[in-house]
């Protein structure tokens, strides 16, 4: 699942919107108010629940109530766990012994209920029981009463029906994302994410979102070769320019050696050249034309598109290119 990559994105308050609103809480989303939304401060959780619940834990205030808000655990599974439901029990309870600590029963006479979430994205079904009285035993009728009773909600995102991801949300943006297979449906739904990410106008979210797309498109599809760079579109930023020359050149190396051999090396010879017009000018596009219009090593040609990442001017770059004495030239 790219477990840091998925915490990265739902440090942010709008994914965790999002998440309540098109899925968790899609019935009774209209009961919170997401202006309080926040992560659950660390005085509140304290370390027994820090060392065993490594994911995120936020709270959100309900609509006409003073104090009384829902806390969300969230938790990222790419396995099946069979006791995830215990799991889910032992946090529940470590977070409310540490609000029993901080007053919170005595203030209010009463303890916040607890929303429990996971995250699920790998192969098989998510065929794990989602209630901890499923796990027990059967007893007496007798001692029923007695026995522990917690669900959590699991959204297993490569399963959810189509007609089921709300428009406009950027939770099903990710899960689009997760299950498209063709560089088609990749590309429409690079759009989709795209869109909605300007309305958001939120760096930090956009960054979490590029670096979720770094680590994890590849187990989705493959970026498609052709058009601009979808990348680029996302942060038109140093950084992203430099982290997407090394993977669209190798994606048109890659498809080169299945095409005719030397029309592959001239796309190639031009989506660098383009790449390094991108970075820095027009002259630097052409100088590099020049000294790669014989080059028709592969590898050479790939060291070029990280000389290009790693060059700070066209001269350095110009200077690499003409001086390489690998293969090829």
């Amino acid at each position: 699942m790219h477990d840091a990559a998925y915490k990265l994105l739902f440090s942010r308050p709008r994914m965790v919107r999002d998440l309540l609103d098109g899925f968790a809480a899609r019935s009774w989303s209209g009961t919170l108010d997401f202006e309080s939304l926040a992560p659950l401060p660390a005085s509140f959780v304290g370390r027994d629940l820090q060392q065993r619940h490594g994911d995120l834990i936020w709270r959100v205030r309900f609509r006409d109530e003073d104090w009384l808000y829902l806390v969300l655990l969230l938790e990222f599974q790419a396995t099946v766990e069979p006791a995830m439901a215990v799991r889910i029990l032992e946090y529940t309870g470590l977070l409310y012994r540490r609000l029993v600590a901080q007053d919170v029963l005595r203030e209010h006479r009463a303890l916040p209920p607890v929303l429990p979430v996971v995250l699920y994205n790998g192969r098989r079904r998510w065929t794990a029981p989602v209630e901890v009285t499923t796990l027990l035993a059967a007893g007496s009728d007798a001692l029923t009463p007695y026995q522990p009773s917690q669900r959590y909600y699991v959204l297993d995102v490569s399963r959810v029906p189509a007609a089921d991801l709300p428009a406009g949300n950027l939770v099903s943006a990710l899960i689009g994302l997760e299950k498209t297979r063709d560089a088609a449906g990749l590309r429409e739904a690079l759009k989709a994410l795209f869109g909605l990410l300007r309305k958001q106008k939120d760096d930090a979210l956009t960054q979490a979102f590029v670096t979720w797309l770094r680590q994890g498109l590849r187990h989705a599809g493959r970026l498609p070769a052709d058009g601009e760079n979808p990348l680029a579109q996302l942060r038109e930023t140093q950084t992203m320019l430099e982290e997407t020359v090394r993977e669209w050149t190798r994606e048109w190396l890659e498809q080169g050696r299945a095409q005719g051999i030397e029309q592959a090396r001239q796309e190639n010879r031009e989506l660098l050249c383009r790449q390094a017009a991108r970075k820095f000018d027009a002259g630097a596009a052409e100088g590099l034309a020049a000294a790669l219009a014989r080059v028709t090593d592969p590898d050479r040609l790939a060291r070029v598109g990280d000389w290009i990442i790693e060059c700070a001017t066209a001269s350095e770059l110009l200077a690499r290119v003409r001086g390489d004495d690998g293969p090829g030239g």
